[in-house]
C-alpha cells in the first residue's frame, strides 16, 4: 500500500517510515506541513492512505490535511496523535486514530485494519492504541 506520512517530528517520521517500509508498504514523504503533504500528491500517483499527526510544526492542522486529501484525491487518513480529543472531533475525515506514544506493530496493524475497511470488509482485531472511527458498510 502507498502511504503518505505527515509528521513534523523528524525522529517519529523516520520511525513511521521505517516501520511501514519494513512491513512492505511504499512510503510517500514524510511531510512536516500541509503544503509539503499536498505537494507530494500533486503530479504523482496519490497515496492510498495517509498517516497524519494532528498538530503540525507550522501551526497547521493534520485535520485540514486529511480533509484536503479526502476532497481532492479521495485519500482516507489515520491520525497518529496524542491529541485524541481533537482527532475524535474530526472523525468524519479519518478512519481512526493511533494514540501516541505507539509501537511500530500498532501502526502496522492499524494500516492493515484500514486496508480491510477501505476494501469494504470487516476488520479483524483492532490493535490496542488504535481507535477505529468507522467500519465498513
Amino acid at each position: 500500500m502507498r502511504v503518505l506520512i505527515v509528521e513534523d517530528e523528524a525522529l517519529i517520521a523516520w520511525m513511521l517510515a521505517d516501520s511501514l517500509e519494513g512491513a512492505g508498504h511504499e512510503v510517500v514523504g514524510p511531510a512536516a506541513t500541509m503544503a509539503e503533504a499536498l505537494a507530494l500528491c500533486e503530479g504523482a500517483p496519490p497515496p492510498e492512505l495517509a498517516v497524519l499527526d494532528v498538530n503540525l510544526a507550522d501551526g497547521g492542522s493534520g485535520v485540514d490535511v486529511a480533509r484536503a486529501l479526502l476532497e481532492r484525491w479521495g485519500v482516507p487518513s489515520i491520525f497518529a496523535s496524542a491529541q485524541a480529543m481533537d482527532a475524535r472531533r474530526a472523525e468524519g475525515v479519518a478512519l481512526g486514530c493511533i494514540r501516541k506514544p505507539y509501537a511500530a506493530q500498532t501502526v502496522q496493524r492499524s494500516v492493515e485494519v484500514a486496508r480491510e475497511v477501505m476494501g469494504g470488509g470487516r476488520p479483524g482485531a483492532v490493535p490496542a492504541g488504535f481507535e477505529l472511527f468507522r467500519a465498513a458498510g
